[in-house]
């Protein structure tokens, strides 16, 4: 797709390992933003303001995705070890601690590793990003950007990671920006796999280098995955069938929000086109809080599993086929959840298009989009 997914360049970086870097609302980002404007002499209100830029931005963007860093590979399994013996969820610790256990782990790991060289490689830093066109084609049909960019991020690293390393583990970090014209995600890649293996990010410049060409094979996964994209947005159809086969499916698929004072006006109404508007969407939001329990519960009790053998403790076979009988039984339960709020998501974005067709997009069902980012970006 020639508007879609780009990975426009990379960076090796044998100074230091910068992870505020990959958080988009830390004091060095937003200083760098705050350069940027004054040399093109912008005169904005707000110049810390993040996704003024982004057409819709306020219909799919949370306070979770702003200025989160993640850990991905091997790092995800290293930060979740907590000093006592215990593990702890990576979503339940601050953005302030993941960054500290992701930079612990990253130069304790980089030391096991011996190296001549007297300048090492610290991190090579990838930029992956989004065309305006393509953001706005995925809006348009009530795709996340969001989660669609950082799926293709995850399934880029683990076809990198079978390429390249396929008998070992690669390690990174992440971070998703919304701070300029086109939503991007900056990733920061561990020079060492989990077994010591140097990671190289190079591209072979001549027929007789000896380089292994990662760039062009991840120029070549990207293309891959905006001709299946390509592929999926042309056909409505095709896009609620392959919806419906994703893991990620409650997250892929977003709607219109309303706030509490639409939904006031929707009880005002009192036809039965807004009280069935009124009634989806607060069947949404009870779902997605059910489903957000369910997986609370599923991490920790997968948590209070591991704690005995952690312990040395051994559990009887039979407990054993209990405790894998249980996590089957909680997997299947969360992914039925997940496929009925799938279900009542596309059937509400149904029901809002013909409301807003008959009502008009200024009823109370339907706010001005700009109006509401406005104020949605202010809870920021």
């Amino acid at each position: 797709m020639k508007n879609g997914m780009i990975f426009p360049f990379k960076t090796t970086w044998r100074a230091r390992l910068d992870l505020e870097y990959l958080d988009e609302t830390s004091g060095r980002k937003i200083a760098a933003r705050e350069g940027q404007k004054a040399e093109k002499k912008v005169d904005q209100a707000d110049h810390t303001a993040i996704g003024k830029n982004l057409k819709q931005f306020a219909d799919y963007a949370s306070k979770e995705t702003i200025g989160q860093v993640h850990a991905g590979g091997f790092l995800h399994h290293l930060i979740v070890m907590n000093p006592d013996g215990t593990r702890s969820v990576p979503g339940a610790l601050s953005n302030t601690e993941r960054k500290r256990r992701i930079s612990d782990e990253w130069f304790k790991h980089l030391k096991k590793w011996h190296t001549s060289s007297k300048n090492p490689v610290i991190q090579h830093r990838l930029v992956f990003t989004m065309s305006t066109p393509f953001h706005d084609k995925l809006v348009g049909v009530g795709l996340n950007p969001d989660t669609v960019l950082l799926s293709t991020l995850k399934k880029m690293m683990r076809d990198f990671q079978e390429k390249f390393h396929p008998t070992d583990s690669i390690g990174y970090a992440y971070g998703l920006h919304h701070d300029t014209d086109n939503l991007h995600i900056h990733v920061a890649l561990c020079p060492r796999t989990k077994n010591g293996t140097y990671v190289g990010c190079s591209k072979s410049r001549t027929k007789t280098s000896h380089n292994r060409n990662q760039i062009d094979y991840l120029m070549q996964c990207f293309e891959r995955e905006n001709r299946k994209w390509e592929k999926r947005l042309s056909d409505p159809l095709t896009i609620k069938e392959s919806i419906a086969k994703r893991l990620d499916s409650d997250r892929l698929l977003m709607v219109p929000k309303l706030s509490l004072s639409q939904m006031a006006g929707l009880r005002q109404q009192r036809t039965l086109a807004a009280s069935r508007l009124q009634n989806s969407y607060r069947s949404i939001l009870d779902m997605e809080a059910a489903l957000l329990k369910k997986r609370k519960a599923f991490r920790t009790q997968k948590v209070l599993r591991s704690i005995p053998r952690l312990l040395g403790y051994k559990r009887p076979p039979a407990n054993k086929v209990l405790g894998k009988v249980a996590i089957a039984f909680d997997r299947l339960s969360i992914r039925e959840l997940q496929v009925k709020l799938c279900q009542h998501k596309l059937a509400y974005r149904e029901e809002h298009h013909l409301y807003t067709q008959r009502y008009g997009t200024q009823s109370h069902a339907h706010h001005n989009s700009q109006t509401q980012s406005r104020s949605n970006r202010q809870s920021f």
